[in-house]
C-alpha cells in the first residue's frame, strides 16, 4: 500500500475545525478532495478542495456521525474527481477528545472505501481522518480491500507549521534531553522524525545542515551539484583540504561528516539542481526546505516547489559589498518565511524573471547568452560574492530560530511579524517585516496543484 502524506493550508485546515466543531459538542464531517505529489517514498495528498455537508443533513451525536456520503458526490463530480486525478479524504470530529479511531470509524470505513477505491483504476490513494478539538489530525489510507495504513505525516502550512506525526515515542538519549529541556518532548519528539530538505550545502547551507544535525533531526534531504573547492574552506562547516584536493562532492563531504557525528541524523543525498526530477520527488517528502542558493534560478524553482506542493520554506541569504581596499560598505545577513498563502520571494524582489531567464540561458547556452546580454536582452548575471563565515552564521541562525519559533510558538510576538528577518551588521542593527500581502500571481495559480504544475512540469521537462 502506498504511504501518504496530508497537507493543507492555514486557513482550510482553520475553515474544516470550524465546521467539525460548531459549539454543540456533536461529531461533523467533511470531505478533502486532494491533489498529488508523487515523492519519492510517499504519495503528498494536497487538500485542493472541501466539501461541507449541511449538519441537519447528517445524523449527528456525541461519539457518531452518519451521513449521505453518495449525496455528497454526484456523478458528474466523481468524473471530475477522476480526470483531476484528485484523492478523497473524509475528516470527522471527535469532540469527546478520544484520539483513535473508534471501531465504528473503522466498519463504516472499511464499508465505504473498497466502492471509492474502485471509483479509479489508478491505484491512487484514499482514506480518512479525525481531528480532535485540540485541533490535532490522525489520518490513515483504506485500500479496495479494506486495509488501514497509517499516514505518516499530516500538515496545516500557515505563518505557524503544524505538523503531526504517527510515530511512538522513543528513549531520549542525554544529549537529546539537552534539546527537551528547552523546547519540550514533544518537540524533540517531532524533530527526530521530521525530514528537511537542505538545497545549497555551502556558506549558509552547511550551517544550517550543521543546526539541524545537532538539534536532533531525523532525516535530511541535501542537494548541491557543486564540488569542495579550496576557496569553500573559509566557510564550508567540515569541509577538509583533503576534500579540495580530491574535488569531493559537497553533498558527499557534508554527509560523510554527518555519519562520523553519529548522532542518527539519516542522509539521502543529491549531487545536482532542483530541476531535477530525482530532487523533486524527494523533496516532495520533505516537512520543511531550506533554501541556501545565491541563484535566482534556484530560487525560482523553489518558490515553485513551495506553492505546488504546500511545502514551508525558510530562505537564507547573505548579501556582502566590499570597497576593494579592505573596507565593508555593506554586510547583511537575511532570512525570508516563505508559506502558500504569503508574499513568494518573487513578491518581495529577492529575484526577478528577467534574472531567472538569463541564468537559465548562461547554463544552458553561454555563447546565446553572451550575445543577447551584449545586444542588451538578456540581464547580466552576476559575480560571486565575497563571503564571510561569522556572517553566514547570523544568517543561518536567524533562519534556524525562525523555524523553531514556527514549531514550537515560543515567540512573544506573532510568528506572522517575522516573515523577513535582516540583521544589517555594518549599521548594527536588527530588523524584522510582516508579510503584507499574498502571494505573487503567477504562484498563487499554481498554488496546491502538486505535480498538475505546470511551473514543476516547465521545471523539469528539459533534465
Amino acid at each position: 500500500m502506498t504511504t501518504a502524506i496530508l497537507t493543507m493550508t492555514a486557513s482550510r485546515y482553520e475553515a474544516v475545525f470550524n465546521h467539525l466543531f460548531p459549539g454543540d459538542g456533536l461529531e461533523a464531517a467533511a470531505i478533502l478532495l486532494c491533489n498529488q505529489g508523487r515523492g519519492k517514498r510517499h504519495r503528498r495528498l494536497i487538500v485542493a478542495d472541501v466539501l461541507y455537508p449541511p449538519h441537519h443533513l447528517l445524523e449527528r451525536k456525541e461519539d457518531f456521525v452518519a451521513w449521505p456520503f453518495g449525496d455528497c458526490l454526484s456523478p458528474e463530480k466523481i468524473c471530475d474527481i477522476d480526470r483531476d486525478e484528485q484523492s478523497i479524504v473524509t475528516i470527522h470530529s471527535h469532540p469527546n477528545g478520544c484520539g483513535r479511531f473508534s471501531k465504528i470509524d473503522d466498519r463504516n470505513d472499511r464499508e465505504l472505501f473498497p466502492s471509492v477505491c474502485n471509483w479509479f483504476d489508478d491505484g491512487r490513494p484514499n482514506g480518512s481522518a479525525i481531528m480532535l478539538s485540540n485541533g490535532q489530525i490522525e489520518a490513515r489510507t483504506v485500500d479496495v480491500h479494506g486495509t488501514f495504513s497509517d499516514m505518516t505525516t499530516v500538515s496545516a502550512i500557515g505563518d505557524n507549521i503544524h505538523i503531526w506525526k504517527s510515530h511512538k515515542s522513543q528513549r531520549q538519549t542525554a544529549y537529546q534531553e539537552k534539546l527537551a529541556q528547552t523546547f519540550g518532548k514533544g518537540t524533540l519528539d517531532l524533530l527526530r522524525t521530521m525530514r528537511v530538505g537542505i538545497i545549497g550545502c555551502s556558506g549558509t547551507g552547511s550551517i544550517i545542515i550543521e543546526l539541524l544535525v545537532r538539534n536532533c533531526v531525523g532525516e535530511l534531504v541535501i542537494v548541491d551539484d557543486d564540488i569542495v573547492e579550496d576557496k569553500n574552506l573559509n566557510r564550508l562547516i567540515n569541509s577538509t583540504i583533503d576534500d579540495a584536493r580530491k574535488r569531493q562532492p559537497k553533498v558527499l563531504a557534508i554527509e560523510r561528516a554527518i555519519q562520523k557525528i553519529g548522532m542518527g541524523t539519516k542522509v539521502d543525498a543529491y549531487q545536482g539542481l532542483t530541476n531535477s526530477p530525482d530532487v523533486v520527488a524527494a523533496l516532495v517528502d520533505c516537512d520543511v526546505i531550506f533554501g541556501c542558493v545565491d541563484s535566482a534560478f534556484g530560487r525560482y524553482h523553489l518558490d515553485c516547489l513551495a506553492s505546488a506542493y504546500l511545502i514551508p520554506y525558510f530562505d537564507v541569504g547573505v548579501h556582502l559589498e566590499a570597497d576593494g581596499k579592505g573596507g565593508i560598505t555593506s554586510a547583511d545577513a537575511v532570512s525570508h518565511y516563505i508559506h502558500p498563502e504569503g508574499e513568494s520571494l518573487l513578491s518581495r524582489g529577492a529575484y526577478t524573471m528577467e534574472q531567472v531567464t538569463a541564468e537559465d540561458w548562461q547554463r544552458k547556452d553561454p555563447t546565446y547568452y553572451q550575445q543577447q546580454r551584449v545586444a542588451g536582452y538578456l540581464a547580466a548575471v552576476g559575480e560571486e560574492q565575497p563571503a564571510v563565515m561569522s556572517v553566514n552564521m547570523q544568517a543561518a541562525c536567524m533562519a534556524f530560530n525562525d523555524f523553531m519559533a514556527r514549531i514550537h510558538a515560543y515567540r512573544f510576538d506573532a510568528n506572522a511579524e517575522f516573515a523577513t528577518q535582516r540583521f544589517r551588521i555594518v549599521h548594527g542593527c536588527y530588523e524584522n517585516a510582516v508579510d503584507e500581502g499574498g502571494p505573487h500571481p503567477l504562484m498563487k495559480r499554481y498554488m496546491g496543484t502538486g505535480d498538475g504544475s505546470l511551473l514543476v512540469k516547465n521545471s523539469t521537462s528539459h533534465v
